[in-house]
């Protein structure tokens, strides 16, 4: 199948940075201090090391594999479209690109760009794209290929391959990944720290490669690398990244993280008191859906911007970021008179 998707995105708009903003998933007991320190203290007057040797070697470290599993991103969604069009290429255009239901746009506008299939059978895909916790919903990805099973070998095919991105993880309130350590090293790996750092405007990502078959691999790593452009992050990223794995970090992210789940429950207290139904969530943010239609535009006049779930598959719903009392009251103060729409 080929649907039409849209870059829909949540955060500043048109109308400015909004004052309360439900409608992005970043860490909102941030910006973590160490880490805006060093963004704003990094030496812009010079290039990174291009092969940012020092960089992925504590990456390597912070997550216990070797460095050259590590690849560097510009962003996410800059891996999301490179990782598209190394598969295009592979496969000169014939890929099939499994897509969740509900998942991120850019997924399948990667695959649209490329004139790729989407196909809801990841085990027929080429490329599977999974996320987990999940947006919008928050939650496991539910069903998994069958080359990451102990019976399958790693792929059916010499280009077939999962990525599972990462972007949520650290901000997981509950539960753990679905993938045992086995099954994950037999993918790749997509992390975005940025948003658990309460840092979105600083773009720097990462990637690990799986596992064997090392000569696929290191195949499919040569082609990332082929379409990877020099200096993919500059030293506001690169200071940001070096920040990431740091213990302080990390314990301020646990803190954090505790700080996120009474806050969560006071905001799905505050919608079912006002007769929301809220879906069940793992992480730092929600999906629910009022009783009565609500006018975003008009809430966004009022300061409060939420994030419609339409563009993410689920009509009807919106996906709201946990912010803090202050930001919840006045969400709760304006809906109670209620801003409703002038149409059913």
């Amino acid at each position: 199948m080929n649907a039409t998707h849209s870059r829909t995105h949540g955060g500043p708009d048109a109308l400015g940075v909004p004052r309360h903003d439900f409608s992005t998933n970043s860490n909102a007991c941030g910006p973590y201090l160490a880490a805006s320190q060093a963004v704003q203290q990094a030496d812009a007057s010079h290039y990174p090391d291009p092969s940012y040797h020092g960089l992925r070697q504590q990456l390597a470290d912070f997550h216990g594999v070797a460095s050259d599993r590590i690849l560097l991103a510009g962003s996410a969604s800059e891996f999301i479209f490179r990782m598209t069009a190394a598969v295009a290429l592979r496969t000169q255009g014939q890929a099939q690109v499994y897509v969740a239901e509900r998942a991120y746009g850019d997924y399948a506008l990667a695959a649209q760009a490329w004139g790729l299939n989407l196909t809801q059978d990841h085990d027929q895909a080429n490329l599977v794209w999974a996320c987990e916790p999940s947006s919008p919903l928050g939650t496991a990805h539910g069903a998994w290929p069958a080359c990451l099973d102990d019976a399958e070998p790693l792929a059916k095919t010499p280009i077939s391959l999962v990525v599972l991105d990462r972007a949520y993880e650290p901000l997981r309130l509950q539960g753990e990944c679905s993938l045992n350590q086995h099954r994950l090293a037999k993918v790749w790996q997509l992390w975005t720290p940025n948003k658990a750092l309460g840092m979105t405007g600083v773009r720097a990502a990462y990637a690990i490669a799986p596992t064997g078959p090392v000569h696929e691999v290191q195949s499919q790593i040569q082609t990332l690398e082929s379409l990877n452009p020099s200096w993919p992050i500059g030293a506001h990223g690169l200071a940001l990244l070096q920040c990431w794995v740091q213990a302080p970090t990390q314990a301020w992210l646990a803190q954090s993280r505790q700080t996120l789940q009474v806050w969560k429950d006071r905001l799905t207290a505050i919608l079912l008191s006002l007769n929301w139904t809220v879906l069940p969530s793992q992480s730092n943010f929600l999906c629910a859906r009022p009783q009565l239609p609500i006018d975003p535009l008009r809430l966004r006049q009022a300061g409060i911007k939420l994030r419609d779930a339409s563009s993410l598959g689920l009509p009807g719903f919106f996906r709201l970021g946990v912010l803090p009392p202050e930001a919840q009251d006045a969400l709760r103060d304006v809906l109670a008179r209620p801003i409703q729409s002038d149409t059913p």
